[in-house]
C-alpha cells in the first residue's frame, strides 16, 4: 500500500477518491471534522472524472482544489496560500522537538535512528511550510504539539 510521509494513502489510484485525510477541530458550533481526498495517483486525467486532475496537475488544476496534496507532488510548488498537516512523527515535548520514525508511513525512513530522521523532518517540514508566499497554516495530528503550535502566533483579527 502506498504511503504518505505520515500518513497512509489507500485511495485507488483511478477516482473516484476516497476522503481519507481527516482533521477534527472546533468551532464556536461544536466539533467538526475537515476531510478531503488525497490527490490523484494517476498520471493521467481520466476523461470520465474531469473534476479529478491527474497527479501531475492537482495544483494547478481547480479540481485539485478538493485535494490534498502529498509531500512528493507539493514540493518545489508555490501557493499563494498552503496548510501543512505534521502526523505523529515530530512532535513537541516541553522544549524538545521529538521524532518518532516508527509514527513514519514511508518504509524506508521509518527504520532510521530518531536523531537521523529528526534532521528530515525537520527539513521535509520546513519546505513544505515555505510554500505559501502569503500564508501557510499548521495543523498537527498530536494534541500536545498542536496546543503548542497554536501558542505561536496570535489569532488572526486578535
Amino acid at each position: 500500500m502506498p504511503r504518505r510521509f505520515s500518513r497512509p494513502w489507500d485511495s485507488p489510484p483511478t477516482p473516484p477518491l476516497l476522503p481519507e485525510v481527516e482533521i477534527p477541530w472546533k468551532s464556536p458550533a461544536g466539533p467538526r471534522i475537515w476531510a478531503r481526498p488525497w490527490n490523484s495517483r494517476a498520471d493521467e486525467s481520466t476523461h470520465d472524472r474531469p473534476d479529478v486532475p491527474a497527479r501531475p496537475f492537482w495544483a494547478t488544476d481547480p479540481g485539485g482544489h478538493d485535494q490534498v496534496g502529498c509531500i512528493y507532488t507539493a514540493q518545489g510548488m508555490e501557493y499563494a496560500y498552503n496548510a501543512v498537516i505534521m502526523g505523529g512523527d515530530l512532535v513537541r515535548r516541553g522544549e524538545q522537538r521529538i521524532a518518532r520514525p516508527e509514527k513514519s508511513q514511508d518504509p524506508q525512513l521509518r527504520g532510521l535512528p530518531a536523531h537521523r530522521y529528526l534532521q528530515y523532518a525537520l527539513n521535509t517540514y520546513r519546505v513544505l511550510a515555505t510554500r505559501g508566499s502569503q500564508g501557510t497554516r499548521i495543523y498537527s495530528t498530536d494534541a500536545i504539539t498542536q496546543d503548542y503550535l497554536q501558542t505561536l502566533i496570535r489569532p488572526y483579527g486578535r
